[in-house]
C-alpha cells in the first residue's frame, strides 16, 4: 500500500521496556497490531517462518500485523530494548470532508533496519521519550507519546530510504534503466505506468523520485514528452492523418490526442502542422 506520511494516524497500545536479562525468550503474543523493536544493546536471535535472524544493539525491528515471532536473548549479551505496539491507519480529507480510515497492513519498512551511528542516537532518544512519557488512560501522556511516533516514523522512513538506496543500488539502476527503456519501446502502446513501477519490485514512491533524479522528470512526464516528440515530428515531416498519429503515439483517440498536444505546444494537431510544416 503506498501512502503518505502526512496521511497517517496512530493509536498507541503500549510502550514497554525489556531488561537486559541474560537468556530471556518470548513470543509475540499480539499480532493484531504494528510492533517496533529498538534494541539498545546486546545481541539475540529473532526467529521467524523465514529462519533465524542475529539480532543487535543499533538495530530497528519492525512487525507487521499477523507476523510470529520467537525471541531469544544472549547469556553473555542480553538484549535490552523498548517495544512499541500500535495500531496506524490513513485518514484524508478530500473536498467532500473527511473519508472512513483506511487501516495500514503494512508500513513501507523492512523487518530488520541496522541503523547508522548519527540517527542510532536520535531513534534510541525516541524511543527513551515514548518509553518515559507512556501512562496507560492518561489522554495527555498518549497524546506526547503519539507525537514522537510522527517523529519516529518520519526518521524511520529517512533511514529506510537509505538503506535501499545503498544496499540495492546495483538493483535499483538496473530497474532504472529497464522501466526508461520500456517507455522508449512501448510508447506507442497503451502503457500503465503504474504496472511498469510495480513490476520493479522497489516502493512506486522510491521509484517515481529516483526515477526523477536520474532523468529530470517523473515516468508519466517523460512519456508525455516522448510522445509529443515522436507526434511533432510525424506532423511535420509525414502525411500521415491526424488520427493514425494519434494512435501511433499512443493516444487512445484523436481527443485525446488534439487534447495533450495542445496543452503542451500551444496549439491543435492540426493547427501546428499548418503554421510549422511550411
Amino acid at each position: 500500500m503506498e501512502y503518505s506520511q502526512g496521511d497517517l494516524a496512530a493509536h498507541i497500545h503500549w510502550v514497554l521496556a525489556k531488561p537486559a536479562v541474560p537468556g530471556w525468550e518470548d513470543i509475540r503474543r499480539t499480532v493484531t497490531g504494528h510492533t517496533f523493536y529498538y534494541i539498545y544493546s546486546g545481541k539475540g536471535v529473532f526467529r521467524r517462518e523465514e529462519g533465524d535472524e542475529d539480532v543487535e544493539g543499533g538495530t530497528l525491528v519492525y512487525l507487521w500485523p499477523g507476523m510470529p515471532l520467537f525471541m531469544k536473548s544472549s547469556i553473555a549479551y542480553p538484549l535490552r530494548m523498548t517495544m512499541l505496539l500500535f495500531d496506524c491507519a490513513l485518514l484524508r480529507k478530500s473536498g467532500n470532508g473527511w473519508e472512513p480510515p483506511e487501516p495500514v497492513e503494512r508500513l513501507q519498512l523492512p523487518f530488520l533496519m541496522p541503523l547508522q551511528k548519527d540517527r542510532m542516537g536520535r531513534i534510541g532518544m525516541l524511543f527513551q521519550e515514548a518509553e518515559s512519557e507512556w501512562v496507560p488512560g492518561d489522554p495527555g501522556r498518549e497524546a506526547r507519546v503519539k507525537s514522537v511516533w510522527y517523529r519516529l516514523i518520519q526518521e524511520l522512513h529517512e533511514a529506510a530510504e537509505v538503506e535501499w538506496s545503498e544496499g540495492m543500488e546495483e538493483g535499483l539502476a538496473v530497474a532504472l534503466r529497464r522501466l526508461k527503456e520500456s517507455l522508449d519501446r512501448g510508447f506507442a502502446s497503451e502503457l500503465r505506468i503504474a504496472e511498469l513501477v510495480e513490476q520493479s519490485g522497489f516502493s512506486p514512491a522510491y521509484m517515481r523520485r529516483t526515477f526523477a533524479a536520474r532523468y529530470g522528470c517523473s515516468p508519466k512526464e517523460y512519456l508525455d514528452r516522448l510522445r509529443n516528440e515522436q507526434a511533432v515530428r510525424r506532423l511535420l515531416y509525414t502525411g500521415d492523418s491526424v488520427s493514425n498519429i494519434a494512435r501511433a503515439c499512443g493516444y487512445l483517440d484523436v481527443y485525446q490526442f488534439s487534447k495533450a498536444f495542445k496543452k503542451r505546444n500551444g496549439l491543435a494537431p492540426t493547427e501546428f502542422r499548418r503554421e510549422r510544416g511550411g
